[in-house]
């Protein structure tokens, strides 16, 4: 989820409805997984937000218009993820594993990686970067 500045007051960020999982992403080791798109600043902002869960195989992926730095935050997250940034060319620049949901008000939340230029995010279920061993400089197979 894109962070947001910070204000005085709770952040509200409008509702935007779960998209298929219709697009296929290949881990480098073999795994796959059905990923949602999130592609405007809309979805991009909401992301996984007020989910209760992110089932085995499942994710969202982040396609950012530009290359840059990209930090997340999980505010409104009932979840936590591994978040993975990935450069133009999908390969993997940066991970944040185990990132907790923020349970406070968007003042209070951290943000989350945006250290390296990436292009895209993929947000998974807790342990995924464990589980099939995502190691920075692998690539990421997906085509859009």
């Amino acid at each position: 989820m894109l962070p947001l500045p910070a204000r005085a007051q709770d952040v509200d960020v409008p509702y935007v409805a779960p998209r298929p999982a219709n697009t296929l992403v290949m881990l480098p080791d073999g795994s796959t997984v059905h990923v949602e798109l999130a592609t405007t600043p809309a979805e991009m902002e909401y992301g996984l937000m007020g989910r209760t869960s992110l089932p085995e195989g499942r994710g969202m992926l982040f396609v950012h218009q530009d290359v840059g730095t990209h930090p997340y935050w999980m505010y409104h997250c009932k979840i936590g993820l591994d978040i993975v940034w990935m450069d133009a060319d999908h390969r993997i620049v940066e991970m944040s594993p185990d990132t907790p949901p923020c349970k406070g008000k968007s003042s209070t939340c951290p943000n989350y990686g945006g250290h390296e230029s990436s292009k895209y995010v993929i947000e998974l279920p807790v342990g995924s970067i464990k589980k099939h061993k995502l190691a920075v400089g692998e690539t990421v197979a997906f085509g859009l």
